[in-house]
């Protein structure tokens, strides 16, 4: 909607409230002024609030024509570089919210609307119904997830009568990272070598190379092998994609993006207050770095998770120190950047 209005009406101005607090909700409220006219030769007024109603600071801002949708988003003009050859997230993994775990309400001229919903579909106990692990978001933490669920499989309604559907091999691989997508300031990526299968208040984050081979409508939309018609060249190669993620390795992204300079870095992207979508993910430079200098943050991970098995209450607070510690390396950062991650700047 956002990059709609930018190309179909004039924006008149834009206020940020941001620092003031109008609803008890925790949102950052903005009030947008349109008009139903040409915007071409426009250009929009951007205002923060200052601590109260009137209390006004102006905001850079351009020609209508050449905004983007970060014009409804203060104070984000620029976002962090690296100094050190970088790939991007969306480069090493394939990335995509899980599934809508209720009836369809397209479907069957819309009889089914409102026949099930997800708390009809889960039980706490595995059972000959209830045999796919699941999570929602609010089930992960950081690192590892704070409890299972099991879903309803292979009947008339789960999954085919779901409102989405995804498809099975996102679920079914050796090991991949889920994130909780409604998400503050405190980013909670899981590792899981279960075969989870989530709902759409999850992301699911996997290497690329693990799903070689498979072709569907999803994949279709971010990548396509040479050859597969119709033909995208606007779109990335398969075979790169693939061939960039055996580089790196499951656990050193997730320390990666379990890390104060990832959230930082997320900070300044983010499309939303309270979300964090596949597509903000996407835009984490990761460091290209062999193998070596991977395996002592994996070591340091897998040392979090061992720990976590053991005791999910257990104090980590000295292993994430440590990875931040490399991580921050890894990105070169100055001591005045690094202060700046930690909030003590």
């Amino acid at each position: 909607s956002q990059e709609w209005f930018l190309r179909n009406s004039r924006i008149l101005r834009i206020d940020f409230l941001s620092k003031i607090k109008v609803f008890d909700a925790g949102v950052h409220n903005i009030i947008y002024f349109y008009r139903k006219a040409d915007g071409s030769g426009n250009r929009p007024e951007r205002r923060v609030h200052e601590e109260e109603f009137g209390n006004v600071r102006l905001l850079p801002t351009d020609g209508q024509g050449n905004l983007t949708n970060r014009a409804y988003f203060p104070g984000e003009e620029q976002t962090a570089t690296f100094a050190v050859p970088t790939v991007l997230l969306a480069d090493i993994c394939y990335m995509s919210v899980g599934m809508v775990v209720h009836a369809d309400e397209k479907m069957e001229n819309g009889a089914l609307k409102g026949s099930f919903e997800l708390s009809d579909l889960v039980s706490e106990h595995r059972d000959a119904l209830h045999s796919r692990p699941f999570v929602e978001g609010k089930h992960l933490a950081r690192w590892l997830l704070e409890r299972q669920k099991w879903l309803e499989w292979g009947t008339v309604r789960a999954p085919g009568q779901f409102r989405r559907l995804t498809f099975p091999e996102l679920y079914e691989v050796k090991e991949k990272i889920l994130v909780l997508r409604v998400a503050g300031k405190v980013v909670r990526a899981c590792y899981d070598d279960g075969k989870l299968h989530c709902n759409h208040t999850s992301i699911v984050c996997l290497p690329w190379h693990a799903l070689s081979g498979v072709q569907n409508g999803s994949l279709k939309k971010a990548a396509r092998y040479k050859g597969e018609k119709p033909l995208r060249p606007d779109l990335p190669e398969r075979e790169q994609l693939e061939k960039n993620s055996h580089k790196f390795g499951v656990k050193f992204l997730l320390a990666i993006m379990n890390s104060r300079t990832a959230s930082d870095y997320l900070q300044s992207i983010r499309r939303s207050n309270t979300d964090l979508y596949p597509d903000d993910w996407k835009k984490l430079p990761i460091p290209d770095v062999p193998p070596e200098k991977q395996t002592p943050i994996v070591a340091l991970v897998d040392q979090i998770l061992a720990v976590k098995k053991a005791d999910k209450t257990a104090d980590i607070t000295a292993l994430e120190a440590q990875i931040n510690s490399l991580v921050n390396a890894l990105y070169h950062l100055s001591d005045d950047e690094i202060a700046v991650v930690e909030g003590r700047v």
